[in-house]
């Protein structure tokens, strides 16, 4: 495609003829102008009263559908403002070719802000009205060139890459707003935690005053809960509660029957009722307290009365009970 690059002073920068693939990279500019082949666009001139914008577009198609071989939805029409004499120029070209050839240039990366037909890009008397723009570039593609052409808004095409670009746009808004709500949500939770945080600080303060600073509280609140546990003897082996319960289910047989109990430095006493059926196997009996760690002995002085301690714990003393 042969073209030519001018500076905003009107001097010719850069000509030539290049791919049209090529052209797009080789001349970056933001306003192409594209000029048809001169058999590709029909122009004419008519008489139009003064209208409204809409009724002038109705009147334009009105002029052009005696005189057009296509039915005009068939066409790209296109006009420029009337003149004071109530001259108006009018041009047409078949829409589907026109389309597919911006289409074309619009995926080459050539986005045209106008096409103009041949016969409007001439400089005024030009004789060479079907001879095409060719290089070397002449005073033909200096002419100034209307301010309307054949390249309306509404059939600007939308490029592959416009369309990939709109859709990545699309992706990323989406993204964009998928990671707002993650933020959001994120929020929430942290003020939710703060909030359960807070209420367990002031649980553990109130369950224990004793504390002063609150830094972990479920830890704090157990190990408070432990030393009060100690101090109340509930929490070591070696206790009271541990060895009644230990005793209670090795000594089963004495359910029912027990009429003393003394519990005196680390050793548990029972002294039994008479009517108790007694074991018939100590050794299976003694054998079930090994494995509860306790040890056992009956008292050979007194009747009926058996010693309970944790196993490794001193011997009581014969004769007591």
């Amino acid at each position: 495609m042969a073209f030519a690059l001018f500076g905003r002073d009107g001097s010719l920068l850069r000509s030539g003829e290049l791919p049209l693939e090529e052209l797009a990279r080789a001349v970056p500019v933001d306003r192409v102008e594209a000029i048809l082949h001169p058999h590709d666009a029909i122009v004419v001139t008519a008489q139009l009263p003064p209208l409204p914008a809409k009724r002038l577009d109705e009147a334009v198609h009105g002029c052009v559908e005696p005189l057009a071989l296509s039915d005009t939805a068939e066409l790209c029409i296109a006009y420029g403002p009337r003149a004071a004499d109530g001259s108006i120029c009018i041009a047409w070209t078949g829409r589907q070719a026109l389309l597919n050839a911006w289409r074309r240039l619009a995926d080459a990366g050539l986005r045209l802000t106008a096409i103009v037909p041949h016969a409007l890009a001439l400089p005024a008397g030009d004789p060479g009205t079907d001879q095409a723009l060719a290089l070397p570039v002449d005073a033909r593609w200096r002419a100034a060139l209307p301010r309307w052409s054949l390249a309306r808004p509404e059939w600007r095409p939308v490029s592959s890459t416009h369309r990939w670009r709109g859709a990545a746009r699309w992706a990323g808004a989406a993204a964009l707003l998928w990671l707002l709500g993650l933020n959001i949500y994120a929020a929430q939770l942290r003020g939710e935690v703060r909030d359960v945080q807070a209420s367990t600080e002031r649980a553990v303060r109130a369950a224990f005053p004793s504390i002063g600073i609150v830094i972990d509280p479920v830890r704090q609140a157990q190990s408070a809960r432990d030393r009060l546990r100690l101090a109340n003897g509930t929490a070591r082996a070696d206790d009271f509660m541990p060895l009644v319960l230990g005793a209670a289910q090795v000594l089963d047989f004495a359910a029912g029957h027990v009429a003393a109990l003394r519990y005196e430095k680390e050793v548990l006493t029972l002294v039994l009722a008479p009517g108790y059926e007694p074991p018939a196997n100590e050794a299976a009996l003694h054998q079930a307290a090994a494995a509860r760690s306790l040890a056992l002995q009956k008292d050979d002085d007194a009747a009926h009365t058996w010693h309970v301690r944790r196993a490794g714990s001193r011997e009581p003393a014969r004769g007591g009970s």
